[in-house]
């Protein structure tokens, strides 16, 4: 790695401009569901906040497509059964009577050419979620019109004169008591403290200049990518529609890195017409087929996967394939030591760390992270 003096001078990062800094501007790098729900929680305590994010549309790992009568969720589904802290931040925004439970929780594996069903929580511990093991089998709980709704009322909340879609961050350096964030387009920003709810490698090349320990330790996070493809198909087609909420797929899928099926219209009401049915077919990207795939291979083989285990005629009549790439990231005993290590050198230095890359996968440690960083800023 660069001498971070060195890094700085090559991203042409320099401090001879005056900088005029609030004594309580908060600048939140990352507009996900904890960067977004710091910045909420800041917004309600009076805090002077701005979220600044790459991409060109906020909400990170919580992307609902809705049209026509469809909910289609392109990211997160929902959040466990047993999360505290989702509802909480629900009933922040006065949005907890869209709260909904999951309608079956049965999942099945395709065994001897059958659907064989599995005991509660076996598809999950097959699958390796990274659940505590009192939750396996409880599902998930999700909102009325998806996922995005929760995105939607932080950022009706926060306000969107405050979020910045496509102005990424590129550097985060020190000018006394000043943070500076360094933009891609050359500009900078600057606060009396950063909350980072970047992912994990994103974070890494930020933090080069001012913590370059806790960078290279980013840098090195095990993490995981993932393929989800929804297909629409009329309920007609099938044969025989199993009643439960998904299925697993035997071993001898895995040469193409498929891993499991969610009968979306029998896990959450209200997602599509009563004449259709949707599926949710779930990749682990294997070799190099995250970048060599386009999209219509991806719908090809997911839907190749489902006339193999279920009676279908036909092709779906539609297809959304999402990909996220280094977005799971691995929480073995090794990277929680460092995350916390790192958590806590970059408190000192102003940098409050949130989210996935640091205080856990999923989306109900996405929101108690919010909390507790939030609390700390004093929300």
């Amino acid at each position: 790695m660069l001498a971070p003096t060195t890094l700085a001078r090559r991203l042409g990062i320099t401090h001879d401009a005056p900088v005029i800094v609030s004594p309580s501007r908060i600048v939140i790098i990352g507009a996900g569901l904890a960067g977004l729900a710091v910045a909420a929680r800041l917004s309600f305590a009076g805090r002077d906040v701005l979220v600044l994010e790459a991409a060109s549309r906020a909400g990170g790992q919580i992307h609902t497509l809705r049209e026509a009568g469809l909910v289609v969720e392109l990211g997160a589904e929902g959040f466990v059964a047993r999360s505290q802290a989702v509802p909480a931040l629900c009933r922040l925004l006065g949005i907890e009577g869209s709260l909904v439970e999951q309608l079956s929780t049965d999942t099945y594996a395709v065994e001897a050419g059958s659907l064989e069903l599995l005991p509660p929580g076996e598809a999950a511990r097959r699958l390796g979620f990274q659940v505590p093991v009192e939750e396996l089998g409880r599902g998930i709980r999700s909102l009325a019109l998806g996922m995005g709704e929760l995105t939607d009322a932080l950022l009706a909340r926060i306000g969107s004169e405050r979020v910045r879609v496509e102005r990424g961050a590129r550097a985060l350096t020190r000018d006394g008591h000043a943070l500076l964030i360094e933009l891609g387009d050359g500009s900078r920003e600057s606060a009396a403290a950063v909350v980072l709810a970047a992912p994990a490698r994103q974070a890494a090349e930020l933090l080069a200049v001012v913590a370059p320990a806790e960078s290279a330790a980013l840098a090195a996070a095990p993490l995981l990518s993932n393929v989800s493809c929804n297909l629409l198909y009329r309920r007609a087609q099938f044969a025989d529609y199993p009643a439960g909420s998904g299925l697993i797929f035997p071993d001898s899928f895995a040469d193409v890195g498929l891993r499991a099926l969610s009968l979306v219209d029998h896990k959450f009401a209200g997602r599509v017409p009563a004449e259709y049915s949707l599926l949710r077919v779930f990749f682990r990207p294997v070799a190099d087929t995250l970048n060599s795939w386009n999209d219509e291979r991806f719908a090809w083989e997911a839907a190749k996967a489902v006339a193999r285990v279920l009676t279908v005629t036909g092709e779906p009549e539609r297809a959304w394939v999402s990909r996220w790439a280094d977005a799971l990231p691995v929480f073995t005993p090794a990277h929680q030591s460092q995350a916390a290590a790192a958590d806590q050198a970059l408190q000192r230095l102003g940098i409050h760390p949130t989210g996935s890359a640091f205080h856990g996968a999923g989306i109900d440690a996405a929101a108690a992270s919010a909390a507790l960083v939030a609390a700390r800023l004093g929300a």
